[in-house]
């Protein structure tokens, strides 16, 4: 086996020295590689692309076009591994590369760095990874176009994303990237882009403009029909919904997930274990706990081989909250997962983890070490300055607060539960208790001044009355907030109930529907009704009986004069054979014949039978009756 191995490496080597012998076949080369790639035989394209870029070129004679095939192969080299879920190799590779080509180190030295950075940015080396992207930056961009600036732009977005120092660049990188997307003739990652901004915006809690560019992104992804990127804008809308309280929306956004993960050809375990990670997230706040250990160990098996914050990281924090939800044994194993997060998370996962454990410890009654949970919390959200939003719990926080008579941690957390409520209009109704208690506060604030200014040396005994004042307000205010949630709990209820109801009506006439499917697919299976079915003619009504013949053109027509006597309420018998002839193509002397009538009395009856109608002297009976026919389809 190891000397097939060996030959098969051998011949594949031969192959690329043969096809670099010359600069065409240095170009088919490329190619070649690229179509390994499409294909899904990502270790002959990554061994082709290397060999691309390790060739010996004459700098003097490298045109325009092979410079940029440069840049692109070493795009392609990155992607594939990408591809492998292999960001690691992916640097190391870059890295030898870049000592062995003279090309790269020369004319494309700011698309290396720009490649190496995004790379980096996929390992556990941000600081590195954040360096280099400054350094391509200030690099001169060698044939300067729209597609290559878009790289740059969008790139620098990816590898800042994270970093609560660079929101407003990250954020000005993503606008700039779309904006030359517009000038590109085929640029696929201005979905992954739209999606990345969306983020930005949810993250800095615009979560409308984040809705709507989730779902323009979406929609990019499926007209390129690009699985990855309709993953990565359905991973976000989960996301977007879970922290809406919207679990039901971000369900069905995982299952869609996990359906389009499943069918794809090429796997990457980042994605699908991301697939997974976010059912388990959506099942979770629905309360359907009993799955949740069924996704996360999926997606636990996918992440071994990748860097922490590529995946165990997710897992950690999402099953290390379901256990110690679950409480008794499970509890300790939870906390252990989640104090492994604040250890190696990210910035946002940390404060999630720390979140989730300070509530532990306060069902604990362990109050320091709860407090000492929520300050690491309340420092990552606030670094530098910049405020991010996760999804708290605040309740159990107050009340804590409150009972210790920490006024200037009541202060702090109402002060932040009103930014939130400022940035999430649409949990408007939800925050109604935080603005009544800040408009209290603020009033308290004007009182205060006043009281200073009368009686300088009763400062004290003013501070003391204010938040005496303010608690008292808090006691009031809960239970009017609660009475207001729960009428407003009971209208959400009751819509619910009506769509309920609408969706069940609705279920009912698809089973409707396919039931008269059933049966007319019985009628055509059945070789005597089919029979009758080919063989309905106008002289049935004479040979069989008009009877049977209504009965042959009702299978051919089902609606037909149902929606005709809806038309025409007080139609004839005489009426609807007339309507039927007509279908069925007869002229007024053949129907005189099958009505056993003469001619002119056919005219009058078709007289009449346009004045009971009431149709214009424009519109033939003819066209009526066929108008009637489509309808019913």
């Amino acid at each position: 086996m190891n000397v097939s191995l060996c030959c098969k490496r051998i011949w594949l080597c031969l192959a690329l020295t043969l096809l670099c012998s010359t600069g065409f076949a240095h170009e088919n080369l490329y190619k070649q590689a690229r179509a390994w790639q499409r294909n899904g035989m990502y270790d002959k394209a990554i061994e082709a692309f290397k060999s691309y870029l390790q060739q010996p070129v004459n700098k003097d004679t490298l045109t325009e076009h092979q410079l940029r095939l440069h840049t692109e192969a070493l795009v392609q080299l990155m992607n594939t591994f990408q591809s492998k879920g292999e960001p690691e190799a992916c640097v190391t590779t870059l890295k030898d590369v870049f000592k062995t080509s003279s090309v790269i180190q020369h004319q494309c030295l700011r698309d290396y760095y720009a490649v190496l950075g995004y790379a980096l940015s996929r390992t556990e080396q941000m600081n590195e990874a954040e360096e280099t992207m400054l350094k391509a930056l200030t690099l001169p961009l060698r044939q300067a176009t729209p597609e290559r600036y878009f790289r740059d732009y969008a790139y620098a977005a990816a590898v800042f994303y994270s970093n609560p120092n660079y929101q407003k660049e990250v954020i000005n990188w993503c606008l700039e990237a779309i904006q030359q997307a517009e000038q590109c003739k085929n640029t696929s990652g201005k979905q992954w882009v739209t999606a990345m901004l969306g983020g930005l915006y949810k993250q800095n809690g615009h979560l409308n403009k984040a809705l709507e560019l989730f779902l323009k992104s979406k929609e990019e992804a499926q007209l390129r029909n690009d699985d990855l990127g309709i993953l990565n804008s359905l991973y976000r809308l989960v996301d977007l919904f879970l922290y809406w309280n919207a679990p039901e929306y971000a369900n069905i956004y995982a299952s869609e997930a996990v359906r389009v993960e499943q069918g794809m050809k090429a796997k990457n375990p980042m994605v699908s274990a991301q697939a997974y990670i976010n059912k388990g997230r959506a099942l979770r706040q629905l309360g359907e706990t009993d799955s949740v250990t069924y996704y996360t160990e999926k997606a636990r098996a996918l992440c071994q081989s990748l860097p922490y914050n590529s995946g165990m990281v997710d897992v950690h924090l999402l099953h290390g909250t379901y256990l110690s939800e679950k409480g008794g044994s499970a509890l300790e194993s939870g906390i252990q997962e989640l104090q492994q997060v604040t250890e190696q998370g990210t910035t946002l996962n940390r404060a999630k983890a720390y979140h989730e454990l300070a509530h532990i410890y306060l069902k604990r009654e362990e109050l320091n070490t709860a407090e000492a949970m929520l300050d690491s919390m309340y420092v990552l959200l606030h670094q530098n300055g910049a405020t991010n939003y996760i999804r708290l719990n605040y309740e159990p926080i107050l009340k804590h607060y409150l009972n210790q008579k920490k006024q200037d941690k009541v202060e702090q957390y109402v002060r932040m539960m009103l930014k939130e409520q400022q940035a999430l209009k649409e949990k408007k109704l939800n925050f109604n208790i935080v603005r009544s208690i800040v408009d209290l506060h603020e009033e308290q604030k004007k009182q205060n001044l006043k009281f200073f200014e009368l009686e300088q040396t009763n400062q004290i005994l003013v501070l003391t009355v204010c938040i005496l004042i303010i608690i008292v307000a808090i006691a009031v205010l809960v239970p009017l907030h609660l009475r207001k949630a729960k009428h407003y709990k009971m209208q959400i209820q009751h819509a619910d109930e009506k769509l309920s109801s609408m969706a069940e009506q609705l279920n009912q006439s698809n089973a409707e529907k396919e039931i008269r499917a059933q049966e007319i697919k019985e009628i055509l299976d059945d070789k005597g009704k089919r029979l009758e079915l080919e063989t309905l003619t106008p002289n049935m009504l004479q040979t069989d009986g008009e009877m049977k013949f209504r009965q042959c053109f009702e299978l051919l027509y089902p609606h037909f004069l149902h929606h005709l006597r809806e038309k025409v309420p007080t139609i004839t018998r005489r009426e609807e054979i007339l309507s039927m002839l007509i279908i069925l193509k007869q002229d007024n002397k053949r129907m005189a014949e099958l009505l056993a009538i003469a001619p002119r009395s056919v005219l009058m009856l078709r007289h009449r039978f346009r004045q009971k109608i009431g149709i214009s002297t424009e519109l033939s009976l003819e066209d009526f009756i066929e108008e009637t026919l489509h309808g019913e389809t």
